[in-house]
């Protein structure tokens, strides 16, 4: 492992003079370069471009769209954009990351179609990357980075497009020969989890029994019970309310129709037992929530603070 001096001393550099990558094929913007030693976890989020990521020392949790992925030493992954993820770590985590979205006007038709392909795939997850040729770059990118007197910034920039591009070949060379067990096993518990929620999702002014789920996704009902309390570490009941709980909460923030309807609406049986359920989930009372949503800066933030806990609540050990 590097000293934090390396660490620091390189995210000043690359974030100072390369946030635009130029090669043969491709064009790439980057948003930014990081290097973050201790790092704790974040709030869940989305973005619109790719951000990758690299553990370099500790263990965590990565929470993507509905699944959790563990993280630890050697572990490569990529969020992909609009996903809503975050990460959390007890005792910290050096992680290293950068964020890019290509420049399709400068790039070749082909590159654009690998990050078409990227965004294709629902796990772009790597736990064992510590020997591969991303991990061996990125060291070298941040020993250059950090020297007090850099004579040659080509190199650098030619590392750090490298870096990027050895990245998406990993990732996609990872994706289609499906060489693990458990990153297909993975893939298709992401695709049962992302159905059943969204059943759930577009049934939710009704009555939701499992069978009605199980039976839509050709899966059995002890099946799916289990997929959701090892996956979600909740029951079946406790992600319909969740969902109904998520639902309502925009509905508060985001518009003005009335209590009644929005308990109608997200399967409630009464204004008073949603009532009792919301407070109980989000820790404040349906009408206060919407004042408070009304007088935050950005909605968004405010009810996914709300969530965090949700789900924070519910997370696997």
């Amino acid at each position: 492992m590097l000293s934090h001096t390396v660490y620091s001393r390189s995210n000043l550099y690359l974030n100072q003079h390369l946030d635009q990558l130029q090669g043969a094929s491709a064009s790439i913007f980057v948003h930014y370069w990081g290097a973050k030693p201790q790092h704790k976890g974040n709030i869940p989020h989305a973005h619109s471009f790719f951000e990758i990521c690299y553990v370099v020392q500790g263990e965590g949790v990565y929470f993507s769209d509905g699944v959790t992925y563990p993280l630890r030493a050697g572990t490569l992954y990529c969020s992909k954009p609009e996903s809503r993820h975050y990460i959390q770590s007890d005792e910290g985590m050096l992680l290293l990351f950068f964020a890019i979205e290509p420049v399709a006007s400068e790039s070749s038709e082909a590159f654009i179609r690998d990050f078409h392909q990227l965004s294709a795939y629902p796990h772009l997850f790597i736990p064992n990357a510590e020997q591969t040729t991303p991990a061996l770059i990125w060291q070298a990118l941040l020993i250059q980075a950090a020297e007090s007197e850099i004579r040659y910034k080509e190199s650098i920039e030619h590392l750090a497009y490298t870096l990027v591009i050895s990245c998406i070949s990993l990732f996609l060379h990872h994706c289609v020969s499906g060489d693990t067990a458990s990153s297909t096993a993975i893939s298709e518990l992401q695709g049962t989890l992302k159905r059943a929620k969204e059943y759930i999702q577009t049934h939710l002014t009704k009555k939701i029994a499992l069978s009605d789920v199980a039976h839509n996704l050709h899966v059995s009902e002890r099946q799916l019970s289990r997929l959701m309390a090892e996956e979600l570490g909740q029951s079946f009941p406790s992600v319909v309310k969740t969902e109904r709980v998520k639902r309502a909460a925009y509905l508060l923030g985001y518009t003005d129709i009335p209590l009644k309807q929005i308990a109608e609406d997200t399967g409630f049986e009464s204004i008073h037992y949603f009532t009792q359920v919301f407070t109980k989930e989000m820790g404040t009372p349906p009408s206060n929530f919407r004042k408070n949503c009304l007088n935050s800066e950005s909605v968004d933030d405010w009810i996914h603070k709300y969530l965090e806990q949700v789900a924070t609540r519910y997370q696997k050990n």
